[in-house]
């Protein structure tokens, strides 16, 4: 409960934070459409007994996949 207050104990993004979270949403094909510019700081909350490999890796079937016309 105590960690879901943290974004709004932080200061807001500045434009700068906001175009680079916009941008790697963007990129992670994550962004929404009627979200031109992300203002509220990310915020995700894990389940407490996940692991710490599970934590960082990433999944096959994620969103965040890298473009094979660019290998």
């Amino acid at each position: 409960m105590m960690a879901r207050r943290i974004p709004s104990i932080l200061p807001d993004l500045t434009f700068e934070e906001a175009l680079e979270t916009t941008k790697i949403h963007s990129v992670a094909g994550i962004l929404s459409k009627n979200t031109p510019l992300i203002i509220k700081r990310p915020f995700r909350a894990p389940h407490h007994t996940i692991s710490s490999s599970s934590l960082v890796r990433r999944r096959k079937n994620s969103k965040a996949r890298r473009n094979k016309s660019c290998t």
